[in-house]
């Protein structure tokens, strides 16, 4: 099964999972906010591991964001939810399973879209984004690339 995608931007970095991956983790795409070189400033690449989640994300700055897309399979439809997905329609997640700090959002939407079932997650450092953020996260998604069905 392909693999969802992410134009390039110079703002992201992206790493893609293929069909080499063992199939507990799907096919996938996980990205990160390039990092800015800054003086004292965190190193987000650390957080672009996506086989030590979520311990990965105790790497990022607060002002990162890392976003995962995952295929689960083949929608039975070409489902009804609008291209892009909006951020603002994800389900946002103070406090949730397996968080390793307190202060890391889950904004978080399964979704059947194109012909496919999708699991696409958007994680900050912090519980309150800001607009920045926000718009940083918004187009990113609206980069995501699905596979033909």
């Amino acid at each position: 099964m392909p693999s969802p995608s992410f134009r390039p931007s110079a703002a992201w970095l992206s790493l893609t999972a293929g069909t080499s991956n063992p199939p507990l983790w799907g096919e996938g795409v996980w990205a990160i906010t390039a990092p800015q070189p800054r003086l004292g400033r965190k190193s987000n690449l650390a957080a672009l591991a996506p086989f030590a989640f979520p311990r990965n994300l105790l790497h990022l700055s607060r002002d990162a964001i890392y976003m995962s897309a995952m295929i689960e399979k083949r929608a039975s439809s070409q489902g009804s939810s609008e291209w892009p997905l909006r951020l603002s329609r994800f389900r946002v997640d103070h406090e949730w399973e397996g968080q390793p700090a307190s202060n890391v959002q889950q904004r978080l939407r399964f979704v059947a879209v194109q012909g496919w079932l999708l699991d696409v997650r958007v994680y900050f450092a912090t519980q309150h984004p800001s607009k920045r953020l926000l718009h940083e996260a918004q187009a990113e998604l609206n980069r995501l690339l699905l596979p033909k069905s």
